[in-house]
């Protein structure tokens, strides 16, 4: 009932957008966000796994997306070692399209986490409008926190916080070519130590773009 006219009116609700952390994603969109299908991107973005971490990776996935003539997409040992990426950017899928796919891989579940990663179909696709949506799922400022923190708790070395560990080292120097980073054996005494020991290991303690700044 409306308080000015005192009389009863249909109201209409419209779906227009979610917005949630990145594992609601999941609930919302129906596609799972674990193993090498979880990025939104979905076939443009097919990770990997990491042979000493065991997780899922989508490191150098970025490249492809940029420009034609961008420098990096040349750059052999900028990012990945020995890999330059020429292919194009994965064609965007219309709204319509999506809908059909989920409608027709969802219940293969022998191709899920291969070829698609779609788990149930969206309570939201029942709407009628729905396809024309440019942006339904949005994810949101937990993500960019939550990459901070990494950031931050791996440059100053925060105990039981970085990620800059022992398998981290043995991943990356099998993904990139970083000579300076590898881990070697250090000698202890007369024999050898089972610990690795990184050949830059001096901490940051400091960086430039942190002088002045106050906890």
């Amino acid at each position: 009932m409306g308080c000015f006219s005192e009389a009863y009116f249909p109201m209409r609700a419209i779906f227009l957008w979610s917005v949630h952390d990145f594992l609601a994603y999941g609930d919302f969109a129906g596609w799972s966000t674990h193993g090498r299908l979880a990025c939104p991107c979905g076939y443009g973005c097919i990770g990997f796994t990491l042979r000493h971490g065991r997780k899922a990776c989508w490191f150098d996935c970025h490249r492809r997306f940029l420009p034609k003539n961008h420098p990096f997409r040349k750059q052999a040992n900028a990012f990945r070692k020995n890999t330059r990426v020429l292919e194009e950017q994965p064609r965007r899928l219309t709204g319509e399209e999506m809908h059909a796919q989920v409608h027709n891989l969802v219940a293969d579940t022998n191709s899920f986490g291969k070829l698609h990663n779609w788990t149930f179909v969206s309570c939201f696709r029942t709407l009628p409008y729905f396809p024309k949506l440019m942006l339904p799922h949005n994810i949101d400022l937990h993500n960019e926190r939550n990459l901070g923190e990494v950031v931050w708790n791996t440059c100053f070395g925060i105990p039981d916080k970085t990620k800059d560990n022992v398998k981290a080292m043995l991943d990356q120097a099998e993904i990139c070519s970083r000579p300076s980073l590898k881990l070697v054996r250090k000698r202890m005494g007369s024999g050898i130590s089972q610990e690795l020991h990184s050949a830059l290991r001096t901490k940051v303690t400091r960086l430039p773009s942190f002088n002045g700044f106050k906890v």
